[in-house]
């Protein structure tokens, strides 16, 4: 991993045996993706409909751990986790971290790959 930056994408590459410039198209896709679920997170956390949100993190969580995201894939953990037991009292500050983290690896992942050469 380069020491400088917080996810492993050239271990996620040398894995697929991809070359970065299409690893770079799959964490576009993974950050459309990521945008798009954060949007139906915050609509379905104010209608408290935890079945929902349950399903949608569990899809975060698989797909940030396919590609080494660990802070995101432990946050949604967290929250997919208090939702199976039902301490909805502590979801809203898991949430509102989530949504720092995941605003957080967007820049991240994307100053990565400008830095690169192939904006994402």
């Amino acid at each position: 991993m380069e020491t400088t930056f917080k996810y492993d994408i050239i271990g996620f590459s040398d894995d697929l045996g991809l070359p970065l410039e299409d690893i770079a198209n799959l964490y576009s896709e993974f950050l459309k993706e990521i945008k798009s679920e954060v949007c139906k997170l915050k609509i379905l956390f104010n209608e408290k409909d935890w079945n929902s949100i349950k399903i949608i993190l569990h899809n975060i969580k698989g797909i940030s751990a396919n590609y080494r995201i660990i802070d995101v894939y432990e946050e949604t953990a967290k929250i997919h986790n208090a939702i199976k037991i039902c301490d909805y009292d502590n979801i809203e500050p898991l949430f509102n971290g989530l949504l720092i983290i995941f605003e957080n690896a967007i820049k991240e992942i994307s100053k990565y790959f400008e830095q690169k050469g192939f904006p994402v």
